[in-house]
């Protein structure tokens, strides 16, 4: 068994699948597995998998439902002790034993998670950093980016990621997480830098993404709502208009 399944997942994002690969096969440490789930890609990711068979332990290029349908077929195909999403565009810090590093540090059945680079246009960077403890209020609050999060594969036993979520699913993962007593290690070693032209890191969908979580912690954690929004009339007005549409 591996250590590590790394699990990448692209739709029409071949230059950045190329970040993301070169990124991954770079690495001296090889205790890990890499797997690519492609949505049925038609810009030529399909025939750039074909190319890199060598550097991927399994890659599949068919149609999906969505970013965590994609997801969930990577944990299914995944056998590592430990599962990170680091997904097209994403790359691993530029350091070619980052990897070793990291694989060093795991050992608990836990959800690990580290500070995080986030990239821009012109290369400049950013480091975002997460308490040192995870509370309540700030799984409930706050996100955590996905690429910044190492799972045991224990946590993904018979649990995967909601398909009827379009954009935040991984929130409500992380959240059910804490609630079901999952112990969360803050991992003091930044390993991955986030692509901000991802899917929901700009413009509307970023908009249409915080409305969706807005929505989802109301329907799904009415308790946890009103315990951390309060009677906040203006949250509570911007709901009612997302459930109804209007």
């Amino acid at each position: 068994m591996s250590k590590l399944s790394i699990i990448t997942i692209n739709y029409n994002n071949r230059e950045g699948l190329k970040k993301t690969i070169e990124s991954v096969a770079n690495q001296i440490n090889t205790e890990f597995e890499y797997i690519v789930i492609d949505g049925g890609s038609n810009d030529g990711g399909r025939e750039y998998l074909q190319s890199q068979a060598q550097n991927l332990d399994y890659w599949i290029s068919e149609p999906d439902s969505g970013i965590y349908n994609a997801m969930n077929k990577g944990i299914l195909k995944a056998k590592g002790e430990y599962i990170l999403f680091l997904n097209s565009g994403d790359i691993l810090l530029d350091d070619q034993e980052i990897l070793k590093k990291v694989i060093f540090n795991l050992n608990e059945k836990a959800v690990y998670y580290a500070p995080i680079y986030l990239e821009y246009d012109n290369g400049a960077r950013k480091k975002i950093e997460y308490p040192l403890k995870v509370d309540e209020k700030f799984a409930f609050t706050n996100t955590i980016c996905q690429q910044a999060v190492i799972y045991h594969a224990s946590v993904f036993e018979n649990n995967f990621f909601d398909e009827k979520i379009k954009y935040i699913s991984d929130w409500k993962m992380h959240f059910s997480l804490f609630k079901k007593k999952n112990n969360f290690i803050h991992f003091n070693i930044p390993f991955a830098i986030y692509d901000l032209n991802g899917l929901t890191s700009n413009g509307e969908t970023k908009y249409n993404a915080h409305k969706e979580r807005l929505k989802v912690q109301f329907l799904a954690f009415p308790f946890y709502f009103f315990k951390y929004y309060g009677t906040n009339l203006r949250v509570l007005y911007k709901v009612v208009k997302i459930i109804l549409k209007i």
